[in-house]
């Protein structure tokens, strides 16, 4: 609408975005100290809307654009939605397999503080756990008429993916 009024974006006005990011009820990531991502329409506001945030928040990333800024925050909440699925997909797991899920979930929280579940992984799988474990979970399942799903298609999906491993590049 202010284009089509004669003002051209990035020199007679900025526009931006930074998808909303809170957490009502957490007592540690309040508006201030959680990292605000925003994207411009072009340089310039993107720079204007880094200078804006940076009066009132601690950290602010600045992506190349409002899309991009958009998807970061689908990236976060797909992140989270498949992770509950995950974890609610190992609660039927431990039921079939006569395990207290409470007690695992108990014992993954302990690994997770130690970094071993933290979501800056990228692509490719390393490591001689990883790339195998989960699949004998899922075949062992399977001889309890029960499909992992949520394994199987993250097993389908890494091996389509593009991986680096000691600095040599490969596709599965």
């Amino acid at each position: 609408m202010l284009e089509e009024s004669g003002l051209k974006v990035g020199v007679d006005f900025c526009l931006a975005f930074s998808p909303e990011r809170i957490d009502p009820g957490n007592a540690t990531y309040r508006l201030k100290n959680t990292p605000r991502v925003v994207g411009g329409i072009t340089p310039t506001c993107r720079q204007a809307a880094v200078a804006l945030y940076s009066q009132v928040m601690d950290k602010v990333v600045a992506v190349s654009s409002t899309e991009a800024a958009e998807m970061t925050k689908l990236l976060e909440n797909t992140f989270r939605i498949v992770n509950i699925g995950l974890v609610n997909e190992i609660a039927i797991m431990c039921e079939r397999l006569g395990i207290n899920v409470w007690e695992v979930r108990r014992g993954g929280l302990h690994q997770a503080r130690t970094g071993s579940s933290r979501s800056t992984r990228v692509p490719g799988l390393g490591g001689h756990c990883i790339p195998v474990d989960p699949h004998y979970l899922s075949w062992k399942l399977k001889t309890l008429n029960y499909r992992a799903r949520f394994i199987e298609l993250a097993g389908e999906i890494n091996a389509e993916m593009r991986i680096t491993w000691w600095g040599k590049s490969r596709t599965r």
